[in-house]
Parts: structure tokens; C-alpha cells; sequence
């Protein structure tokens, strides 16, 4: 009960939390079989919550065992599916031993057909990369099959998880599952070389991995790509189906793409997007204005005027929790791998005790007819967020408009000269 109620809460902060969540091939997942889902991990907790918030079957997944160290903890937990993994460096020796018994929940559950999530790279980067990945996900697939073998098999499920900016609000996610791996068919070179095999598999699932996620190959090529990008999102409609693959599809070809050109270019054209982006900087633009058309301008103002009120209302009795989860994620946040993770978390608790205190307010103060505002206050709060959004776009548009037309094809003529000498490279 606790993982479904838990569930609710996770799934509406997510669609609040990001602008777009793009779950692709999910239906490559078997069904009432036994699954591993391997995924990358860019973040410090987010992507299992919306892998598990977006999946139809209950899922069980493991995190660092750090987390596990009160009784309290321990057993609020595992009510919700976490499952401990202890590293020697954060716990000791002690603790890893424990481990033990997280591998034979695992291989039971699966032999259960259950689904578990293991995070293959086993600590969290912000990166857009994939890092080596380790043994564990050999370790439970193999186990579950020693354990258990009259076992049909195990289904290994590549995940890629992308964030458009992993420490950033109200950006975009793309996750893509890819088809399963049968574990069996590694089984019997396993049972006669189990090192060599389980380097075999994990080399394979690296290799599908890799084919899901937006990968910058050289950390200094991360401020050209990343402009790239901007460029790429501006010229694409700005959403696409819930379950499109187009996003991501584009995300890495242009990632793929700025990987194979030589290092003079990639100089040249960092060079010319570097001073592009000064100028929209300088101007207050953006470069998704700059190619946004100009359509009934003065309607738009209607729409900002009659909203106004709303959003000062619902801006006023939503920020009190928002405000306190960013202090939280400020303050207390060393390394910008948790930032987002912590950011959501505390808002999730803080939103959710400030619902509370006003259930107690109007519940105790009011009349019934007023419970109402028990559903109308974080309706009015997702307004705003959208209001303040269509807000600064508009107003960005309005400032495009207003340049002379000697400046609007200064930046045009740019942006052309860019896209020109990145499309010779693809």
C-alpha cells in the first residue's frame, strides 16, 4: 500500500517537476516473465522513481546501501521496493556481507517474475556518457538461474536514461528500453568459464545500452554539444507524442555526429556558436524565440492579462514549500549529481506537509464548502508554473520582434553559418 500511495504522490511531483517525460519502447519489457532492467545513472535517485512511476508492474530496485543504517529506515524501505547494496568504502567489510541476502531477495523475486531495476554503472555521474558498468547485473541473472534451474529464463532489458539537464527543473527526460537479452543463451558457456562469460554479458549489455543514450565522447566537447543541442531542440516542434523516440533519436544525432568531426572544426564551430550565443545573450533572446513565428500577438496579451490573477493566487500559496526545497537542496547538496534528487524529494515532503497543515486549517475553520481549495491550491500552482513559462516566452518573442531588421538577419546569417558547417559532418 505504502508503494502505491507512494507511487500517486512521486508521479504527479515528476509531471510537475520536468516539462516532458518520454518513455519509449516500454512494450519491449516482457510480460509475467522474469526481468532485469539495467539502466545507466546519471542522477542520484530520480531515474529509478520514474522508471518505477511509469512502468504498469511493481518494481523492485537497488540503491546504495548507505541510505539503509536505522531500523526505521531499514523497514520504510524495503516497504516501497529498496533494496540495499553496500560499497566496502562508504560501510566497511561488515556491511558488505549483507549483501548476501539482498542477491537472494533478488533471485527470488525474479524466479516470482518480478521486475527489478539495477542501475549497471553502480555510483551516479552527470554526465552525458556511459561509464564502464560492473558486475552485478551478470551477478543477479546468472545467480537467479544457479538458484533456480528449471527456470524458463532471465530477460535483461537495456535502459538509457537522458535528461536534457539532469540538475535542472522543468527540462526533459527521454528513457528508451531496447530488446531483451535471454540470459540463457549465455548459460552453458557460463557453467564452463564463468569469468570470461559474465565479461561476455556485460560487454553485450554495454554495448545496448550505449544505443539508448545521448553520448558525449570527450568531456571537453560537452559546451559544444550542449550548444548544439539548443540549436537542434530550437528548429524541432517543441512536444512530441508521450511515447515519441524522436526526441532522443535527435539528441544523439547530434551528439554522434559532433563526435566523429576533428578537432580543428569542432574549434571553428565552437567559435562561432560561442559568439552567436554572446549576442542572443546580449540582446535578452533566446535562440528557440528567434525561430519561433510571430502569431496573434495581441491575443496573447489577453491570455497573460486574464490569467494574471490566477497565477499571482496560485504563485502566493505554492511558493512557501518550493522556496524551502531549494534552501534544502542549496544548502545541504555537496555535489550536483543529488541536486535534483534532493530538490524533489524535499519538495515532495514539504508540499505534502503544507497540504496538511491546510487540510487541518480549513477542516478545523472552515466550512465544507471551502475544502474545495484542498484540490484548487495545486492546480492553481501548476498554472503558475505554466504561466511563468508562457510568460518569458512571449515576452522573449516580443523582443525579437522588436530588433531592426539589420540585426534579426545579422543573427540569422550566424546561425546559418553554423548549421552549415555542422551539416557537412553528418
Amino acid at each position: 500500500m505504502l508503494y502505491s500511495f507512494g507511487r500517486l504522490l512521486v508521479t504527479l511531483m515528476l509531471q510537475v517537476f520536468y516539462r516532458k517525460i518520454y518513455i519509449s519502447n516500454a512494450h519491449r519489457i516482457p510480460k509475467n516473465k522474469p526481468v532485469l532492467l539495467a539502466a545507466n545513472h546519471p542522477t542520484g535517485f530520480i531515474e529509478p522513481c520514474i522508471i518505477a512511476c511509469y512502468l504498469e508492474q511493481p518494481l523492485h530496485f537497488l540503491v546504495r546501501g548507505d541510505m539503509f543504517v536505522k531500523p526505521f529506515y531499514i523497514r520504510l524501505m524495503r516497504s516501497i521496493h529498496l533494496l540495499p547494496l553496500y560499497r566496502a568504502k562508504d560501510r566497511g567489510l561488515a556491511f558488505v556481507k549483507t549483501n548476501y541476502e539482498t542477491f537472494e531477495y533478488c533471485y527470488q523475486a525474479l524466479n516470482e517474475k518480478k521486475t527489478v531495476l539495477i542501475l549497471a554503472e553502480g555510483s551516479a555521474e552527470h554526465e552525458k556518457r556511459l561509464r564502464s558498468l560492473k558486475k552485478g547485473a551478470s551477478r543477479i541473472a546468472f545467480g537467479t538461474l544457479e538458484k533456480f534451474p528449471d527456470l524458463e529464463d532471465v530477460y535483461i532489458v537495456p535502459v538509457g536514461v537522458n535528461y536534457e539537464y539532469a540538475d535542472q527543473p522543468r527540462s526533459k527526460v527521454m528513457i528508451d528500453f531496447g530488446e531483451p537479452i535471454s540470459a540463457r543463451q549465455f548459460w552453458e558457456r557460463y557453467q564452463q568459464n564463468a569469468a570470461s562469460t559474465s565479461a561476455e554479458f556485460t560487454e553485450t549489455l554495454r554495448q545496448q545500452m550505449a544505443e539508448r543514450i545521448v553520448i558525449i565522447e570527450k568531456e571537453e566537447d560537452e559546451e559544444l554539444t550542449e550548444y548544439l543541442l539548443r540549436l537542434d531542440r530550437s528548429q524541432r516542434p517543441a512536444n512530441f507524442p508521450k511515447h515519441a523516440k524522436t526526441p532522443l533519436e535527435a539528441e544523439k544525432r547530434v551528439a554522434d555526429t559532433m563526435n566523429k568531426m576533428d578537432a580543428a572544426a569542432k574549434n571553428n564551430l565552437l567559435s562561432l556558436v560561442k559568439s552567436y550565443f554572446n549576442h542572443l545573450q546580449q540582446l535578452r533572446i533566446t535562440d528557440r524565440a528567434l525561430m519561433q513565428k510571430y502569431n496573434l500577438p495581441i491575443l496573447n496579451y489577453v491570455l497573460l492579462l486574464l490569467g494574471l490573477p490566477f497565477f499571482l493566487i496560485g504563485y502566493l500559496f505554492n511558493i512557501p514549500p518550493v522556496l524551502l526545497a531549494k534552501y534544502i537542496a542549496k544548502t545541504r547538496v555537496k555535489r550536483i549529481v543529488f541536486y535534483a534528487s534532493v530538490w524533489l524529494a524535499a519538495a515532495l515532503g514539504a508540499y505534502f506537509a503544507y497540504w496538511l497543515l491546510w487540510l487541518i486549517v480549513l477542516l478545523v475553520f472552515t466550512k465544507p464548502i471551502y475544502w474545495l481549495l484542498l484540490l484548487v491550491i495545486p492546480l492553481l500552482g501548476v498554472f503558475a508554473i505554466r504561466y511563468k513559462e508562457f510568460y518569458k516566452e512571449k515576452m522573449e518573442i516580443a523582443r525579437v520582434k522588436r530588433l531592426n531588421r539589420n540585426e534579426k538577419e545579422n543573427l540569422l546569417q550566424q546561425r546559418q553559418a553554423i548549421i552549415d558547417l555542422f551539416t557537412i559532418f553528418q
